[in-house]
């Protein structure tokens, strides 16, 4: 399948690069493509049985290589080189930023082809350049992880918890920030005595301090199950859709009730909060699951009502 792949892909830069240069060698040719003339041949006879459907004689791209000079014509469909989706485009400079942020990585050599990127996406059909960034290494949190290993020390966080409007208060032992759509602080938290991942954005400040070592077998680092309060999804508006990048989700499924929606699956630690919350976007929510959930918002509003007819 590979093969198979590799060799439609040289089929598809070998006819432009044949209409442009007519009359190349076949050694010239060869070469430019990294394969052997025998390969080369082999590639023109396919090119005999190709083109648009109907497979009639002025339907197939006509291929020519007498005297060692190749000609092609009837292949006006493919003689123009593939170009980069803005779909593409966006998903290979998403994954160049994410090699940015690797530390053996030249930067110099993501900017050049990060660059490349964006031009070729800007001669694509749908026009317009493409650029997209992902968000910044947080320096200042690195440097006191870097100095928090060196010193054999942990870290203390004040970290607000979206899901009960709490700023808490925790001591961890920090392991790696981690990219993964924004950044994460994995770290084994001594405050609640196991593994924990922290949204960046959360944290509202940190400094080194004493911890003690980290319980034997266990991983300082994220994927620990989180058991505490009561599982919530709650289906989202297009309109409302940015609250699920500002609460502290366990998953997210986007287009669940329709494109432009979302469900957010979170952790509630405090009815009181969702209520608020429930209050606040209400008409911009379309499921709260479990169904019940929702009782405590629609009470207030409907005494709310009361009070203002």
């Amino acid at each position: 399948m590979a093969d198979a792949s590799e060799r439609l892909t040289r089929l598809l830069g070998l006819v432009p690069y044949l209409t442009r240069n007519p009359g190349t060698g076949i050694a010239t040719t060869a070469n430019v493509f990294g394969i052997t003339p025998a390969q080369l041949i082999d590639d023109l006879e396919l090119l005999f049985v190709s083109g648009r459907p109907g497979h009639m004689p002025d339907d197939l791209i006509e291929a020519n290589w007498e005297g060692d000079r190749i000609y092609v014509a009837n292949a006006d469909e493919v003689s123009v080189p593939v170009r980069l989706s803005s779909r593409e485009a966006r998903a290979l400079l998403i994954a160049l930023d994410y090699l940015a942020e690797v530390d053996d990585v030249e930067p110099a050599t993501i900017a050049r082809v990060r660059a490349k990127v964006s031009a070729a996406a800007a001669l694509s059909p749908a026009g317009g350049a493409v650029d997209v960034r992902v968000p910044e290494r947080p320096a200042a949190l690195q440097a006191a992880l870097a100095q928090a290993r060196a010193r054999g020390e942990g870290l203390a966080l004040d970290y607000y918890v979206a899901a009960r409007d709490e700023l808490t208060h925790r001591l961890v032992t920090p392991k790696r920030l981690r990219l993964a759509g924004a950044w994460y602080l994995d770290a084994w938290c001594h405050t609640s005595r196991g593994p924990r991942t922290f949204a960046v954005s959360a944290i509202r400040g940190f400094a080194p301090a004493p911890v003690p070592e980290v319980p034997a077998g266990a991983a300082a680092g994220a994927g620990g199950p989180r058991d505490e309060g009561l599982g919530v999804a709650l289906t989202f508006t297009p309109e409302a859709a940015w609250l699920a990048d500002e609460l502290e989700t366990t998953a997210v499924d986007y287009d669940a009730a329709g494109p432009g929606t979302v469900r957010a699956q979170l952790r509630v630690h405090s009815r009181e909060w969702l209520t608020r919350l429930l209050l606040a976007h209400g008409r911009h929510v379309l499921a709260v699951e479990p169904p019940g959930l929702a009782a405590d918002a629609a009470r207030i509003a409907a005494q709310a009502a009361g009070r203002v007819d």
